[in-house]
C-alpha cells in the first residue's frame, strides 16, 4: 500500500513539472512570437515613414511647379484639386479624355445610322463630331465636379483635422511639431489633405507668419474653417492669448457648426423627399382610390343598360 502511494505521488509530481514545463515554453514560445510579430509592424511602419518624405518632397515639387507655370483653370491645377499629384495624370487624363471623345463618335455615328439611314454621309459625320465634342466635354464636368467633391471631403477632414492639433499642443508640443506631427497623420491615411498640409508646413517652416500660410491654404482648397482659424491666430498673436485655448475655442465652434450643418441638412430632407414621394406615391394612391369606383360606374352603368 506504502509503495502504491509512493508511486502514485512520484507520478503525480512527473506530471505536474510536465505540465508545467510545457505550459512555460508554451507562453515563451507565443511571446517570442508576438515579439517578432511586433518587430516586423514596427520595421514595415519605419519603411513607410522614411519613404514618406521622399514621395511628399515629389509631391510638393510638382504642385509649386504648377503654380508656379499653370493657371487656376489649367487641367494641371484642376487635377491637383482633384487630388491627382503626379505628372503623369496630365497624360492618362488627355488620353483618357480622347478615348471616350473617339468612342462617343462612334457610337454616335452607328446610332445615328441606325436610327436616321435615310440621312447623308456628311450629316452622320456632323452629328458624330457633335457627340464626340459633348464626350471631350462630360469629361471636364467630371474632373470640375471631382475637385468639388475634394472639396467636400477637405471641409469634413478639418475638424478632425484640428482635434488632432489640439491633442498634440495639450501634449506639450510645439505648434510646428504639431502641425508636422499632423501631416505626416494625414498623409498615410488622406494623401491629398496631407499635401496641402505639407505645403503649409514648409511655408511656416520658411517664415511666414501662420495666419498667411492658413489663409493660402483657404484659397487651396476653398474651405472658409481654414480662413476663420487664420483670423484667430492673427488675434492670438496679437492679444498674446494661449494657442492651445484658441485651438480648443475653435474646435468647440467647430463641432457646433457641424451639428449645426447637420440639423440643416436633416431639416431639408422633409422638402427633398416630397417629390419623389408626390412621383412615385400619388399615381398608386389615386390608382387605389379611382379603379374601385370606376369597376363599381362599369358594373352599375352593364347593368342599367338595355338587353
Amino acid at each position: 500500500m506504502t509503495e502504491t502511494l509512493v508511486l502514485g505521488a512520484i507520478f503525480l509530481a512527473v506530471l505536474v513539472f510536465a505540465f508545467t514545463g510545457l505550459t512555460m515554453f508554451q507562453r515563451q514560445r507565443d511571446l517570442q512570437r508576438t515579439l517578432s510579430t511586433t518587430k516586423q509592424k514596427a520595421d514595415r511602419e519605419k519603411i513607410v515613414l522614411d519613404s514618406l518624405p521622399q514621395q511628399e518632397d515629389g509631391q510638393l515639387g510638382y504642385f509649386i511647379d504648377v503654380v508656379k507655370k499653370a493657371g487656376p483653370n489649367s487641367i494641371q491645377m484642376r487635377l491637383v484639386q482633384a487630388g491627382y499629384f503626379s505628372p503623369r495624370d496630365v497624360t492618362v487624363f488627355n488620353f483618357v479624355r480622347l478615348g471616350i471623345a473617339v468612342g462617343f463618335c462612334l457610337l454616335g455615328h452607328v446610332l445615328l445610322g441606325i436610327l436616321r439611314p435615310e440621312s447623308s454621309q456628311f450629316a452622320l459625320m456632323v452629328a458624330a463630331v457633335l457627340v464626340g465634342g459633348l464626350g471631350f466635354v462630360l469629361c471636364g464636368i467630371v474632373l470640375e465636379q471631382m475637385g468639388k467633391r475634394k472639396q467636400a471631403e477637405y471641409r469634413k477632414i478639418f475638424p478632425d483635422m484640428m482635434d488632432l492639433l489640439l491633442v498634440c499642443v495639450d501634449a506639450g508640443l510645439s505648434l510646428n511639431a504639431s502641425i508636422d506631427r499632423v501631416n505626416r497623420e494625414f498623409l498615410r491615411t488622406v494623401p491629398g489633405f496631407g499635401i496641402q498640409l505639407s505645403i503649409l508646413n514648409l511655408e511656416i517652416r520658411a517664415g511666414r507668419p501662420i495666419h498667411e500660410a492658413l489663409n493660402n491654404l483657404a484659397m487651396r482648397i476653398q474651405v472658409d474653417e481654414a480662413r476663420m482659424l487664420a483670423v484667430l491666430f492673427r488675434q492670438s498673436e496679437e492679444l498674446g492669448s494661449s494657442v492651445a485655448r484658441t485651438l480648443r475655442t475653435f474646435a468647440k465652434e467647430m463641432r457646433q457648426m457641424r451639428i449645426i450643418r447637420a440639423e440643416e441638412k436633416a431639416n431639408t430632407l422633409p422638402l427633398k423627399m416630397l417629390f419623389p414621394m408626390a412621383l412615385c406615391m400619388f399615381p398608386v394612391s389615386l390608382l387605389i382610390v379611382l379603379v374601385p369606383i370606376v369597376m363599381t360606374l362599369l358594373e352599375f352603368l352593364d347593368v342599367m343598360s338595355p338587353a
